[in-house]
């Protein structure tokens, strides 16, 4: 017999894949005619960017280009050289029972890169990157939510999660030309580093209105006899609307930016001098809004007379309980490397977060920088050097998850003796969250075919002795003598379900 029950049919999210592939790279190049000619190599980036991707059947192909950078010594050995070269790359994954609705995250990772001249001009690359594709699917999972029988007793527990409702994206292009104030050489910029700074995210009806700035910082040799650098800094603002289904004041919504494209060339002012930057610029906006979805589950239940057959489904439910967004000063020490160090010439970093830890109302965010340095001798030869360093950064913050994302928008640093002081400036958006695990009830029925039978002697009596020990569940040990958990609580004029206490219990029978 199966009683009258209440079910509903709940939303879970699911993480249906979760895989990542290796793509090579294998490349040779030329210089160009205005690079001088290569005397050693320092350092090949590689950077690989997600610019789309597409879904047909059950294969996502995500579509990029990957950008690298070859840092190396003129014939001189005194000035630092740039030359960039970029090629387009597919990424295919076969993911079954991909649904449309499934939110889909893809990011790409640099992995390992060699690179060495094959002559005075020419360059051979190897190395490799990878690109990871997360699916997560809102399974549909029925529950019961309350259950109608005489001598069948329940208990539950409030889910509350937070799902992901609506995902939105918007790409948009600035050309900008900048004006700073120095004239320098076509071709004596060395590289660019973009952040894009989201300030303002106003939500209005079926729409959003998202503000920021992309801090842009150009390097240059300032002058090739001495190798000597320059940086030239602007801040470009932006503002774009998307529009959003279904979008309020009070949604909950995250917002992330993705730079796809910097593209920096010198161009000429009205007098004809090099001092004009000409700036393309490509955004990818990311808009995610989410619901809270409350219900009360069913998690045990027994019958007094008849075994009852019950199927389960662990659930776990995750809610947001906070999206902040905030600036923090990082300040890390790196030790320089031994030898002859006359002068720093460049400094720049990579931020990546690592794990992160919530316990005792704080957080923490644990990250890794990899600092780049190219520094001068006493005899004016460059040489290349990294070094790892590990952070991290506490939040006052209750939660058991959390998320975060790094921006760095700036690096200052100083020289103390043979170590280096960074001072790093970095946005950190983070996703708070907490979460328990339920087990709860899918299906149940009663086995009228085998009834409970009273222990010999005890068929007649309306109340038994039961001696609790300190710990013990009214709950559970009404299921296990097949009695009322309200009643037992009622005879023994008690509120609490767990017993502090050893007790003597009575256990009335129906």
């Amino acid at each position: 017999m199966e009683p009258k029950t209440m079910t509903r049919t709940l939303a879970v999210p699911e993480t249906v894949f979760d895989d990542v592939t290796e793509c090579p790279v294998d490349c040779s190049f030329t210089l160009p005619d205005y690079l001088p000619e290569i005397a050693a190599v320092l350092k090949c980036l590689i950077k690989p960017v997600i610019q789309s991707h597409q879904i047909s059947g059950d294969r996502v192909v995500a579509d990029g280009t990957v950008y690298l950078q070859l840092l190396y010594l003129d014939e001189e050995r005194r000035c630092v050289r740039n030359f960039e070269y970029s090629q387009p790359f597919s990424a295919a994954f076969t993911v079954k029972d991909l649904k449309s609705s499934d939110d889909i995250t893809l990011t790409g990772k640099a992995g390992y890169v060699n690179c060495r001249a094959t002559g005075p001009r020419g360059a051979d690359v190897h190395g490799a990157f990878a690109v990871r594709l997360k699916a997560v699917t809102l399974m549909p999972t029925e529950v019961i939510t309350a259950a109608e029988e005489n001598s069948l007793f329940s208990k539950g527990e409030e889910l509350c999660h937070t799902i992901q409702d609506k995902y939105a994206q918007k790409q948009f292009t600035i050309n900008e030309v900048l004006e700073t104030g120095t004239i320098f050489p076509a071709e004596q910029l060395l590289r660019n580093e973009a952040a894009v700074l989201i300030t303002e995210c106003k939500q209005l009806p079926e729409k959003a209105i998202v503000k920021g700035d992309i801090l842009l910082k150009t390097y240059y040799v300032a002058d090739t006899q001495t190798g000597t650098m320059g940086c030239s800094k602007n801040r470009i603002p932006f503002s774009q609307i998307i529009d959003v289904e279904g979008l309020s004041e009070q949604t909950l919504c995250e917002c992330h930016a993705e730079l796809l494209l910097c593209d920096v060339h010198v161009t000429q002012n009205g007098n004809g001098d090099n001092s004009l930057l000409s700036v393309t610029l490509k955004v990818n906006l990311v808009l995610r809004t989410y619901v809270e979805e409350r219900c009360a589950v069913i998690t045990d239940a027994f019958h007094t007379q008849y075994p009852l057959k019950l199927q389960t489904k662990r659930i776990i439910p995750t809610r947001i309980v906070s999206l902040q967004q905030e600036n923090q000063l990082i300040k890390q020490l790196v030790e320089l490397p031994d030898g002859d160090i006359a002068e720093i010439v460049d400094v720049w970093c990579d931020i990546v977060p690592t794990e992160t830890h919530c316990e005792n109302q704080t957080a923490r965010a644990d990250g890794r920088l990899t600092v780049c340095m190219v520094t001068r001798d006493g005899n004016g030869i460059l040489s290349y050097y990294e070094r790892m360093a590990d952070f991290s950064c506490d939040f006052s913050e209750s939660c058991e998850q959390m998320a975060v994302w790094f921006t760095l928008i700036d690096c200052d640093y100083t020289r103390n003796g043979k170590q280096l002081e960074l001072q790093l400036q970095v946005s950190i958006l983070r996703k708070c969250m907490v979460s328990n695990s339920i087990l709860a009830v899918t299906a149940l029925s009663v086995d009228e075919t085998a009834p409970y039978k009273r222990e010999a002697g005890m068929e007649h009596c309306s109340l038994k002795a039961y001696f609790a020990s300190p710990g013990e569940c009214v709950w559970e040990i009404a299921k296990a003598e097949h009695a009322s958990p309200w009643q037992l609580q009622e005879e023994n004029e008690i509120s609490e379900d767990v017993l502090k206490e050893s007790t003597m219990l009575l256990i009335p029978f129906s």
